[in-house]
């Protein structure tokens, strides 16, 4: 209505604003903070992935290993096994159904793969971009690791294939073998340089995701204290490091916490079923950007959650069961609310925390048949959910033996198989304790 005075021909300015401030007090006090939520949408020009606005990411494990496909020789399994006190997976047994089993609550639709293969990658990116994905933000353990081994053959297969890569920095302190640092100062060299390192390496290469010019880096916050005192690095500390960079980062740190904005310009939230922490981080977020503390923020979407098959890292199973697509629909309608310049869709695939949108023998494409058509509905983008089953197709015409044998039989009938879109349970969260 708003929109429609403002073009009306016969409306004066001073009356157009009058008749605009009197509609805007009737929506809050009608509709209260659901109106309030309302924003004009982000400029998406700020993104160097396209003209979608919010821009919509997954984040991205590059740690899988299988030794049957691996392209560097003796590498064993990595991820898909789990040797804890209480649960144990070892895929090279086999389950009754002939499967492998894995440290995770589903099955792959190509296998238990690995990460640094090639043809992997290029299915994975194909697929997301065909349902809608335009960035990856991939999990890096810093210079040096298996995680960073990767990055320049996923930043190679994104540049040909259309996606934007993002790395997500653990900020993991005394947390063997990742970083132990013998002071505070210590602590924020070794992060600076691990920063300058992401700087020099990737920041320019021409898949990497920029924010206004800007290369992005997420961070996964780390928790507790010891004798250095908090295990997280301070807001004082990371001026420091910034102030050392040779180029300004857009940095985006885990959940909300106030005090580390600024220096950090953004935030995204990570997953959580609790939906008034969801509501209060996105209202939240968008106050401070109102008032100049906070620059941006990434909203979350997630179709389940269940690390049963690592019991939980070995502190106990926890699960979230996404009841068809009804968590998946709740998450992404909320995630969409108070201006997010971003949407972060948690996960890609995480099997072992079974945040998985990748397809799989038990959900086949439904998370990413849902995805493209809700977006359709979103934005207006034309939705072909053929074309999320042809990068499938690709991958087995031209698998080598080795990954051909590590797809399951039923593989083919999943892919044919039509995708349930109907949502069981609205409102999903609230049903939820």
């Amino acid at each position: 209505m708003i929109f429609a005075l403002n073009h009306h021909p016969h409306i004066t300015r001073s009356i157009r604003d009058l008749l605009a401030l009197w509609l805007t007090c009737c929506c809050f006090a009608t509709f209260g903070v659901s109106c309030a939520q309302e924003h004009p949408e982000p400029q998406a020009t700020l993104w160097n992935c396209g003209d979608s606005s919010p821009v919509i990411a997954a984040h991205y494990m590059p740690w899988f290993s299988n030794p049957e496909t691996n392209p560097t020789p003796g590498v064993g399994w990595k991820h898909w096994n789990w040797a804890g006190p209480a649960v144990r997976h070892d895929p090279t047994s086999r389950r009754e159904d002939g499967l492998r089993d894995l440290a995770a609550t589903k099955y792959p639709l190509i296998g238990p793969y690995s990460s640094n293969n090639e043809a992997v990658i290029r299915y994975h990116f194909e697929t997301a971009r065909a349902a809608g994905i335009e960035a990856m933000i991939v999990i890096w353990y810093g210079p040096g690791s298996e995680t960073d081994a990767v990055i320049p053959k996923l930043l190679e297969v994104a540049e040909a294939t259309g996606l934007k890569i993002s790395l997500c920095y653990e900020e993991k302190i005394n947390w063997a073998p990742f970083r132990a640092p013998a002071s505070r100062k210590d602590l924020v060299d070794s992060a600076q340089r691990d920063l300058a390192y992401l700087l020099e390496k990737y920041s320019t290469d021409p898949a990497y995701l920029t924010r206004a010019g800007k290369p992005v880096v997420f961070q996964f916050n780390y928790w507790g204290e010891d004798e250095m005192g908090r295990r997280n690095i301070l807001p004082h500390e990371w001026q420091r490091i910034f102030d050392g960079l040779a180029r300004p980062l857009s940095y985006v740190r885990q959940n909300q916490d106030d005090a580390f904005h600024p220096p950090i310009g953004g935030r995204y939230l990570w997953f959580t079923k609790d939906e008034n922490h969801i509501e209060s981080f996105g209202v939240k977020a968008r106050a401070q950007i109102d008032e100049g503390q906070l620059e941006y923020f990434v909203g979350m979407a997630s179709p389940e959650f269940d690390d049963s098959g690592v019991n939980g890292w070995g502190n106990g199973t926890r699960a979230t069961p996404g009841a068809g697509l009804s968590l998946f629909k709740d998450t992404f309608e909320r995630a969409w609310r108070n201006g997010p310049e971003m949407i972060q869709l948690v996960t890609w695939n995480d099997f072992n925390e079974g945040t998985v949108i990748e397809p799989t023998l038990e959900n086949g494409f439904q998370y990413l048949d849902a995805l493209e058509v809700w977006l359709g509905e979103k934005t207006g983008r034309e939705v072909d959910l053929e074309d999320n089953r042809a990068p499938f197709q690709r991958y087995i015409e031209n698998a080598s033996e080795a990954e051909r044998n590590e797809v399951p039989h039923p593989a083919d009938e999943v892919v044919d198989r039509e995708s349930k879109l109907d949502v069981v349970i609205p409102n999903y969260l609230e049903t939820l304790e």
